[in-house]
């Protein structure tokens, strides 16, 4: 029992990242692209306010600021949940397509066992997921 506990523990660099692809965790870069366009997104209706409505910036700047902060925040939030549902939908509707090419490939080498089969079809996906 100890030694099924020590194997699943101990992944491959190549698991770690597929994993770490497929996570709700996003890299910094990402991060900041989607705080960036969130913050852009929202400071459009401040101009709405202020040039259209007519409104003066130094009578309302402090509700200008924290209703534009936390619009932020929480768009930021939806495009991280967006991104996360979208990769998955993707890695779906690519895994028949990726299924077949592998198995189009290894159906002609009749040397191969069935485990040599699957390491070659999930390195065949991790590489492929990698690209999106």
């Amino acid at each position: 029992m100890a030694s099924k506990s020590t194997k699943q523990k101990n992944l491959t660099k190549e698991e770690e990242i597929l994993l770490q692809d497929f996570s709700r965790n996003v890299s910094t870069k990402s991060s900041a692209l989607f705080y960036g366009n969130a913050l852009i997104v929202s400071a459009i209706p401040i101009w709405l306010f202020l040039r259209i409505h007519q409104m003066d910036f130094y009578q309302s700047g402090i509700l200008f600021a924290i209703c534009t902060l936390v619009s932020t925040y929480l768009v930021a939030f939806a495009y991280k949940n967006v991104k996360f549902v979208l990769k998955h939908k993707i890695a779906q509707k690519r895994e028949d397509a990726v299924a077949k090419e592998v198995m189009k490939k290894v159906a002609d080498d009749k040397k191969m066992n069935k485990k040599e089969k699957d390491e070659r079809y999930c390195q065949t996906l991790l590489e492929d997921c990698l690209i999106i």
